[in-house]
């Protein structure tokens, strides 16, 4: 059995996080910059990322629910996990976080377009 090493997955959590926590706050200039007449927090479609911009503000609202992303994305690992083990799956750690890069690449790769539609460089 390979021990994993927790230092190396935290991090790779966390700048998946903050990547992702990044191109939402750009996303939020972009609009606010190209499109003034728009409620800047009306692209944000999470509605309790949006709760926690509208009770804590932009900044603080971002690093609260980007540590609450963290807790997330922590918990549901070891969820995935154990659901894999269940089943007697070998390396069930390995596949879950595999799995859960992967998607959250999907969530980075739409805030990278649509960061990228709202500054007006792809029509």
């Amino acid at each position: 059995m390979i021990i994993p090493n927790w230092g190396y997955i935290l991090i790779l959590i966390v700048c998946l996080v903050a990547l992702d926590k990044t191109l939402t706050v750009l996303n939020i200039h972009a609009v606010e910059k190209n499109f003034p007449n728009v409620d800047k927090l009306s692209i944000e479609k999470n509605p309790l990322a949006k709760e926690f911009f509208k009770q804590y503000g932009l900044m603080w609202g971002t690093l609260l629910y980007g540590l609450f992303s963290i807790l997330t994305f922590i918990v549901a690992l070891f969820l995935l996990k154990w659901c894999l083990s269940l089943f007697h799956v070998q390396n069930a750690l390995s596949i879950s976080l595999w799995v859960l890069t992967i998607w959250y690449g999907f969530v980075i790769s739409n805030n990278l377009y649509f960061l990228l539609k709202f500054s007006r460089i792809v029509p």
